[in-house]
């Protein structure tokens, strides 16, 4: 029974990078699944594009087929996939499963719909970073917007985390903006 990968499946690169790397190392889906100690199903949902592995899943999996996670994931800049989960993880919590679906899409068509191109790495991380700060910043206004007044320390309190999630941000963008003028 061969796995389907649906056209907007969240993993859909990875599910099939992982379905060749299985087949030309000739294993079954069970078979890979025992050595990377995980069942078939996990395997085929892998391969489906729906999920993807854990951390120490990834790494014996990389280990399994003689590749780096990297190679493995298909990240040729790590810093700049760490970013993008992150944006996406913000979203996640704040606005549930189609908002991470929506950005995700948006980083991943950004290039080609501001820059009528590819943007450079640097420019991509700052776009994401920016995208957090909106998340974050969004959420804040929510959470003023529709808290009660009994709990307005709360929201006050989640008003200075929020600063200084922002702050970073700002630092990280100056970061990267300074490098791209030199």
């Amino acid at each position: 029974m061969a796995a389907t990968i649906k056209d907007d499946a969240p993993y859909k690169d990875f599910a099939e990078r992982l379905r060749k790397l299985r087949e030309d190392a000739g294993l079954t889906r069970a078979q890979l699944g025992e050595k990377v100690g995980v069942s078939g199903r996990s395997i085929i949902n892998y391969e489906n594009g729906e999920r993807i592995p854990f951390g120490d899943t990834c790494a014996k999996m990389a280990e399994t087929f003689g590749i780096t996670t990297d190679e493995l994931l298909g990240v040729s800049n790590p810093q700049l996939e760490m970013a993008k989960a992150e944006a996406l993880d913000s979203m996640r919590l704040t606005n549930g499963k189609s908002g991470a679906a929506r950005l995700e899409h948006a980083l991943n068509t950004v290039g080609s719909v501001l820059a009528g191109g590819e943007l450079s790495e640097a420019q991509a991380q700052e776009y994401i970073f920016e995208m957090q700060k909106m998340a974050f910043l969004a959420q804040q206004r929510l959470r003023e917007t529709h808290t009660n007044k009994r709990y307005h320390a709360t929201v006050e309190a989640k008003a200075e985390e929020t600063k200084s999630k922002v702050e970073e941000l700002d630092s990280k963008i100056n970061a990267i903006s300074s490098g791209n003028d030199q």
